[in-house]
């Protein structure tokens, strides 16, 4: 099965000459890649150069979303903004967003229910704050932390089809600080996540819902996470807009 690879740019890079050099990068190594399935995320102002520069060849993400398609919310995108240019993932609930933008639950929860409503795919980022030592699955504060944010996040909806959602677990400790997460501590958390989504959904959709992995992925270690019998791919952050980085780990792809 081809695995999710999600490129987040976050706010990077500075300026639209540098977007459109990676964006090049990713027009040249993207056509050889066959058995996965990439996306780009980059900041909004740079969605229309995406759109023409990589073309199809890999799908067009957003890093952002407003909840309503018609208010007066300056600086806000709504999600029809996103679908005339042809976006069709969206990253809500990133705890970047959530720590310095104060976004609430609340605010992700409607923004999930925008997405569906208009046809885009909501990647939910969930993941605890503290790192531990070992056995993070079987902590029941990470337990508390996770299911709490998926209650939240999910309230009110109902997922029918495993492509309606992807659920991205990236443990805060984890982003940016060039220490992922232990791969098998990866492994029993996605199965923690899948507990979750089968009694509040369904087994059927627990078994095929795809969870992708993110924090502190690159070009020494994505091959290892995309090897994850439970995981469904990755999301990227930091190496998504370092050019050296990147040719790396889409030369490994």
């Amino acid at each position: 099965m081809a695995k999710l690879i999600i490129f987040n740019f976050k706010m990077a890079p500075a300026s639209l000459i540098e977007a459109r050099e990676i964006f090049e990068i990713f027009n040249k190594f993207s056509k050889k890649i066959k058995s996965n399935k990439l996306v780009v995320a980059p900041p909004s102002v740079y969605l229309s150069e995406a759109k023409e520069k990589i073309g199809d060849k890999c799908f067009l993400g957003a890093q952002n979303v407003f909840w309503f398609n018609r208010y007066s919310m300056t600086g806000e995108i709504s999600p029809k903004m996103l679908k005339s240019l042809k976006a069709q993932y969206v990253i809500i609930g990133h705890s970047e967003r959530r720590e310095y933008l104060k976004e609430t639950d609340a605010m992700v929860n409607a923004k999930i229910k925008a997405c569906l409503k208009d046809n885009l795919k909501p990647v939910l980022c969930v993941g605890e704050k503290e790192r531990r030592d070992k056995d993070s699955a079987s902590s029941i504060s990470v337990k508390k932390i996770l299911f709490e944010q998926l209650n939240h996040a999910l309230q009110g909806l109902q997922i029918k089809k495993p492509s309606d959602l992807i659920i991205a677990y990236e443990p805060v400790w984890a982003i940016g600080s060039g220490k992922p997460q232990d791969l098998k501590e990866v492994e029993k958390i996605i199965a923690l996540i899948r507990f979750w989504v089968a009694r509040r959904f369904s087994e059927k959709l627990a078994k095929n819902l795809p969870i992708i992995y993110g924090g502190s992925i690159n070009a020494q270690n994505i091959l290892s996470f995309l090897d994850l019998k439970e995981g469904a791919g990755v999301l990227v952050g930091g190496a998504s807009t370092n050019k050296n980085e990147l040719i790396k780990i889409l030369k490994k792809l």
